[in-house]
Formats: structure tokens, C-alpha cells, sequence
């Protein structure tokens, strides 16, 4: 029990930090980014390749404020992945292991990976359009991206559902055993 115990009050802990500092992190970076200096990181330098940034123009505030507006959208459903997984590092710490909560946490969990992805399309619409909003008439632009990973992320999101109802009858399983004589 130990063996899975400790790990799980550190797991439980780093993602309790994750979650206080998700927001900030984006915000730090949304405010500190500068487009011509690369910016791969926040893919604005996807944004400047297709036209939407220039270097020359620097981001304003409301631009920068606006985006991170934006990419809290997903942000949200990772820091709820974030809040399930403390919480259900938390129960594998106090020695729960198949008890109902622990499979209402990692249902959360299947569920706040698809979110991200649907919410990212949205944030990345909003984010073009933000950063397009000087461009002159004509040349603003509003973008819609599926990738492949998105795809991938709610496929996982949903093997994460599935798993999850499997526990739940291992679990009612164990619960009948248990109450038989």
C-alpha cells in the first residue's frame, strides 16, 4: 500500500500546483510573448507564417488580454483534468482504490480531455480573430482548425469514459462479493 500511497500524495500535490498555476502561466505568457522574437511556443509563430502577426506590429494589450481570454477556454477543462486528478491522487492516498468516487474522477478526467479540444476550436477562432482585428477591412480573419492530435485527444478522452465504466462494474463486483455470505 505504501508503494502507491506516497507517490500519490506527490501526485496529488504537483497537480494541485498545476492547477493554481495553469492561469497564471498562460497569462504570463499571452503578456510577455512578442511575435517577431518566434513565439513556437504559443503558436503565434504558426500565426505570423499565415500572415495573422507581424513582427513589426506589436501585440496591444487588449490583443494579448483577449487571447489569453481565449485559451482559457480549453484552459478551463485542463485545470478541471488538473482538479480531478489531485482529488483522485488524493483518494489513492488516503487508500481508496475502487471506491465510486475514484471512478466519478476519472470519468471527469475522460471527459475535460474532450472538452479541451472542442473548447480549442472556439479559443483559436477567437484568437485569430483577435490578432487580425488591426489588419485592415479585408484582411481580418476568423480560422476554425481540426488537427490530428485534437482527434486523437478525444479518442483518448473517450477510452479514458469507457475505462472508467469498466472500474465501475469491477467495482460493483467487489461491493456484491463483499456483501455475500
Amino acid at each position: 500500500m505504501n508503494t502507491i500511497q506516497r507517490p500519490s500524495k506527490r501526485f496529488a500535490l504537483l497537480f494541485r500546483a498545476l492547477f493554481i498555476l495553469y492561469p497564471i502561466g498562460v497569462l504570463a505568457v499571452w503578456l510577455v510573448a512578442d511575435p517577431g522574437a518566434g513565439g513556437q511556443w504559443l503558436e503565434l509563430d504558426a500565426f505570423k507564417r499565415a500572415g495573422l502577426v507581424s513582427a513589426d506590429a506589436p501585440l496591444g494589450t487588449w490583443q494579448r488580454l483577449a487571447c489569453f481570454g481565449a485559451a482559457m477556454l480549453p484552459g478551463a477543462a485542463v485545470m478541471y483534468a488538473y482538479r480531478s486528478l489531485w482529488r483522485l491522487f488524493d483518494l489513492y492516498a488516503a487508500g481508496a482504490f475502487f471506491e465510486k468516487t475514484n471512478v466519478a474522477r476519472l470519468r471527469d478526467i475522460g471527459w475535460a480531455l474532450m472538452a479541451q479540444q472542442i473548447l480549442a476550436l472556439p479559443a483559436g477562432a477567437l484568437q485569430t480573430l483577435a490578432l487580425t482585428a488591426h489588419n485592415p477591412e479585408g484582411e481580418r480573419m476568423v480560422t476554425l482548425a481540426i488537427e490530428d492530435s485534437n482527434v486523437t485527444l478525444i479518442v483518448v478522452g473517450l477510452m479514458i469514459i469507457l475505462i472508467s465504466k469498466v472500474m465501475d462494474e469491477g467495482r460493483k463486483l467487489q461491493e456484491e462479493q463483499r456483501l455475500t455470505v
